[in-house]
């Protein structure tokens, strides 16, 4: 499935056969097991984010209800660099092309802005910091601060950061 969604009829059909809801709920079903496997992680976020860079990939994405929980639940606990990327480029395209007000409430309620913040303090290769910066400068507004959610002393230190 990775060799082959990067190509564009590919990824039309296997969102359209419903790859995406399926490599979710592997994930989710992962995630509770006792044999979690760090490769599995990598190969899921892998296709999901090529899958995500067409639209009808990233609404059905966004269609799962936990979509982007079990990306932001990835993020920074696989303990892999490469499962690591993979999240905050998934989600840098959803809320880049998809983003919406909805999706920054998903992203408050799940905690994934925090993560991104951490991500920003690690020792995480220097584009992924930019890719983290720019989604959070992507709803730099007044949607943060009245969030109780998020801690505005951490976000305003990482908005305007280029």
């Amino acid at each position: 499935m990775l060799r082959v969604s990067p190509l564009g009829k590919n990824r039309v059909a296997m969102v359209e056969s419903g790859a995406v809801f399926e490599l979710v709920e592997l994930e989710l079903a992962a995630a509770g097991s006792l044999t979690e496997s760090r490769r599995t992680t990598e190969l899921v976020l892998g296709v999901l984010f090529n899958l995500c860079c067409c639209a009808e990939g990233r609404a059905e994405f966004l269609r799962h209800r936990a979509g982007v929980a079990v990306v932001a639940k990835r993020l920074m606990k696989a303990s892999s660099p490469a499962a690591d990327e993979r999240a905050v480029m998934i989600l840098s395209l959803v809320c880049k092309f998809s983003g919406t007000n909805a999706v920054l409430q998903e992203l408050l309620s799940v905690k994934a802005v925090a993560k991104l913040c951490v991500v920003l303090q690690s020792d995480a290769a220097a584009h992924l910091k930019e890719k983290v910066a720019e989604i959070l400068r992507l709803y730099s507004g007044e949607e943060w601060k009245s969030n109780p959610c998020m801690d505005t002393c951490l976000l305003s230190r990482y908005q305007y950061q280029s």
